[in-house]
């Protein structure tokens, strides 16, 4: 998904219908957002760079250095600069254009810092740098903005970004910068296999209600271990001792290849002067003491020499480890240089983008699950690396930014009455119920033909399975599934092919069932790549896909009541039932008329996958809005702006209508993963292509009146740094967060458009993120009550679970689709969803079965 980008976009997007909410109980909240107090400035100056030849942004920064001390034109102005294209002033410099050489070292160090000692050991970089001025910001444009007396103009939007880098120039030049959020070394923690975890701090300049804000929190990711490369090596592929690398397999290799490629290293052979770094391009295939070379004796001959005799003659340096493999630096004429290992420092510094394993993510996880007021303490402790009292930076500006966190008006809405069976109700608390059996499932579904397949060596008895079955049973009946085979078929399969495996079961379970096979429940170590095969067989290759239900070994061994009862919500979800449902007169907006509830997902491949962007889209099918349908589709990778969604759109308004006899006559689509800068976009191409898809049923299905529904379109985001901190213990949950149905509509929010923080979610641990609802178009005339309270009780009709959950259910069932869509082998999905042709031909095309 894409980030937050700094500032507002320039949109004719929804305005707030109203002065904000006023359902539910009134409370006050913190916020991480720091008012800015003082913004002096009245005029930016605005001026493109360009740095001969092209350099990555940290370099740019180190150029930058020199540039404000060396060029005279700047004169010691504090100017501030991207690290890119982009630089401000608070001052007029009286230029229009400049260019001026920049000597570096690799070392960093302007050419005429460097000491004359080492200069004959260091590679001096030119560059040639252009400054030019582009335009003047009146900033008295933003300040009409934010307090509503004006529109929001391409000004506001420079002068937010030009704000943002202000802010952020000073410890940007000093830390490792990573988007808006900057990292140090100190502190570091070790997360296994060559990789650590750097604390920092996010910053941006928000736009609030009459002022602009600071938002500020901590931040942690994962960086490359510096260090002896050997003893790296050893670290990654979990040796004792480098002794224990004398036998490397290829996949050693390739895993070495993996974490080290285009990370610097320094070398120790050529003394404690040589500062020279080189960028790693690959790990040899061959240990050191198989690698030579021709190198030309005092004669004029030559001769085969091996890396551990050129390093012995050359630097009187005798390898201790020359069965270790060398790494390859690109050189002139395509040629590659090999180091040794043991010679090679590597640089930390590089941020680790790769996909951590499981050990890494866990490790990740628990240093940074921090409870709400631990939080809060660090975020202020953070005020201290920022010192905004003391960046000269940001006095050029005049910004003056408070040192206390806003306290901002909120409110706690009640929670949804659920409705189970015989009209049995329950009242969530804390965002939470349970189950029992006095509660029965709205609509059970028939459990009549399936069978229990303890696959692929997951060390569990038969009577073990078996118990857990039997237990299984009990929980679905009480619950109010009809489970009408009790006894199903139980094989212990042996590791080999998943298709050969299922088929043979499936024939077993039919024949013990007498009827097709609609469960296949399969117990198995853990979620490995077996998960994604048995998936996509199960699910594309059968003509009507047969359900599977998989459960780790540890949760079957232990046959948990509670366990059984969450996995029969997804069973019984899987098999067309209803666990539970909304009293029919709390969400009118569903059942006044026909409604569609829309999702939508994009998912993109991992850093360094070179694969496509999946596409998701469901559509609720039904007046509880719990029943969803699915289209998949892949797109060039990773593009998020959906392409082709009027024919995904059109198929998901047709399947309503097949199944309720009437088209949707009011649509409300959360759209997940759009950054502000891309809402513009989404309302030229995506909103637009609702329209389009009701106008194709008017072509091609030519009902009796013009169809033409109202349409509400909504992004759903997550990915913020904004966080909510109950000032009063009766407005917190156990886990010290706000309780479930919190929400915030002023101060920090959007000073015209529609826009809301919703925390539908219990807490469990460390910090809840409330997630932010931005309306694009409005057509159903939403107040902000009426919103945010639908939203909220969908959030208590996802099917997996009892509880609350912390965004939309359509949203989560399109995530889940586009993820499962990974498992399938191939990406093997239609494109014609993406062309104007009208085809049908959309891809598989998934209902509630594999959404839950």
């Amino acid at each position: 998904m894409s980030t937050a980008s700094s500032g507002p976009a320039l949109t004719p997007n929804a305005l707030r219908p109203d002065g904000g909410g006023r359902a539910g109980r009134h409370i006050q909240v913190r916020t991480n957002f720091f008012a800015i107090k003082k913004l002096k400035a009245d005029v930016i100056w605005q001026y493109d760079v360009s740095i001969s030849p092209d350099v990555p942004a940290e370099k740019a920064k180190q150029v930058w250095k020199v540039i404000e001390t060396t060029i005279p034109e700047l004169g010691g102005n504090k100017m501030v600069f991207d690290g890119k294209a982009q630089a401000y002033s608070a001052m007029d410099l009286g230029i229009d254009k400049v260019r001026h050489k920049v000597e570096l070292f690799d070392s960093g160090r302007p050419a005429a810092a460097a000491p004359p000692a080492a200069a004959a050991a260091k590679k001096k970089n030119e560059f040639t740098v252009s400054i030019a001025f582009v335009t003047k910001i009146d900033v008295s444009e933003l300040h009409a903005f934010l307090n509503k007396t004006g529109p929001i103009t391409p000004n506001c939007m420079v002068a937010i970004q030009a704000l943002n880098i202000a802010m952020s120039h000073k410890l940007f030049s000093e830390m490792v910068s990573a988007g808006r959020s900057a990292y140090r070394p100190q502190g570091a923690q070790n997360l296994g296999g060559g990789v650590e975890k750097w604390d920092g701090v996010f910053q941006s300049v928000r736009p609030g209600q009459g002022k602009l804000y600071a938002n500020i929190d901590i931040a942690s990711t994962a960086f490359m271990k510096g260090g002896r490369m050997d003893d790296l090596m050893v670290d990654i592929l979990r040796a004792r001792d480098q002794n224990d690398l004398k036998r490397l397999q290829r996949h050693d290799i390739i895993a070495l290849q993996r974490h080290f490629k285009g990370a610097s290293f320094t070398v120790t052979h050529r003394g404690a002067d040589f500062k020279k770094r080189y960028k790693i391009s690959e790990i040899s295939a061959s240990p050191a003491d198989k690698i030579t070379f021709d190198q030309e004796t005092n004669d004029g001959k030559k001769k085969k020499v091996s890396i551990p005799e050129y390093y012995q003659t050359a630097y009187n340096l005798r390898l201790k480890y020359p069965f270790l493999p060398c790494i390859g630096v690109k050189a002139r004429e395509g040629q590659t240089m090999y180091f040794p290992v043991e010679v090679c420092n590597i640089v930390p510094g590089k941020r680790y983008t790769k996909k951590l394993n499981e050990e890494q993510t866990t490790a990740m996880i628990k240093s940074t699950c921090l409870r709400p007021q631990a939080r809060m303490e660090k975020i202020y402790d953070s005020l201290r690396v920022l010192d905004f009292d003391r960046n000269e930076y940001l006095q050029r500006f005049g910004m003056e930014i408070s040192r206390e966190m806003a306290v901002v008006p909120a409110r706690i809405l009640a929670p949804p009455r659920i409705v189970y069976r015989d009209r049995v109700e329950v009242t969530p608390q804390f965002g939470g119920w349970q189950m029992n059996p006095q509660r029965k499932m709205v609509q059970g579904s028939e459990l009549r033909s399936w069978g229990s397949n303890n696959l692929f060596f997951s060390r569990l008895r038969e009577d073990a399975v078996r118990r857990f079955v039997r237990e299984l049973v009990t929980t679905l009946n009480e619950n109010g599934m009809n489970v009408s085979q009790p006894n199903p078929p139980i094989r212990h399969a042996q590791m080999g092919s998943v298709n050969k495996t299922v088929d043979s079961f499936l024939d077993e379970v039919k024949q013990k069932c007498g009827s097709p096979v609609n469960l296949l429940l399969v117990v198995m170590p853990n979620k490995c790549q077996t998960y994604s095969a048995l998936k996509t067989y199960c699910e594309t290759t059968h003509s009507n896909g047969v359900m599977t239900q998989c459960a780790l070994s540890k949760n079957v061994s232990r046959v948990n009541k509670q366990y059984c009862g969450n996995l029969g919500l997804k069973i019984n979800a899987k098999l067309g039932g209803v666990n539970s449902c909304l009293p029919s007169n709390s969400v009118p907006f569903l059942t006044q008329v026909p409604t569609m509830i829309l999702g939508a997902d994009v998912t993109h491949p991992a850093p360094g996958e070179n694969k496509p962007s999946v596409v998701a889209v469901v559509g609720s099918m039904d007046h509880n809005a719990f029943r969803y349908a699915g289209r998949l589709k892949v797109q060039e990778s990773r593009v998020e702006v959906i392409e082709g969604l009027k024919f995904l759109v059109y198929h998901l308004l047709v399947a309503f209508k097949d199944r309720n006899r009437v088209y949707p006559q009011r649509i409300l689509f959360y759209r997940d993963g759009v950054s502000e800068g891309q809402y513009e976009q989404v309302m030229r191409t995506e909103v637009q292509a609702v329209r389009e898809a009701c106008d194709h049923i008017n072509q091609t299905q030519k009902p009796p009146t013009p169809y033409n529904p109202k349409v509400t379109f909504c992004v759903v985001k997550k990915r913020h740094h904004a966080r909510l901190f109950p000032m009063n213990p009766n407005d917190a949950d156990k886990s010290g967060n706000c309780i479930a149905g919190t929400v915030v509509d002023s101060v920090i929010t959007h000073p015209t458009e529609f826009d809301f923080y919703l925390q539908s979610h219990g807490g469990l641990q460390g910090t809840s993120r409330p997630t932010l609802y931005h309306v694009l178009l409005d057509e159903n005339k939403f107040t902000s009550d009426s919103l945010q309270e639908l939203t909220f009780k969908l959030c208590h009709v996802y099917a997996r679970c009892t509880k609350s959950v912390s965004i939309v259910p359509s949203v989560y069932y399109a995530h889940l689709l586009a993820f499962r869509a990974r498992h399938y082998q191939g990406g093997d999905f239609s494109d014609a969803a993406s062309t104007s042709s009208g085809s049908s031909a959309q891809g598989p095309t998934f209902e509630t079965s594999v959404l839950h």
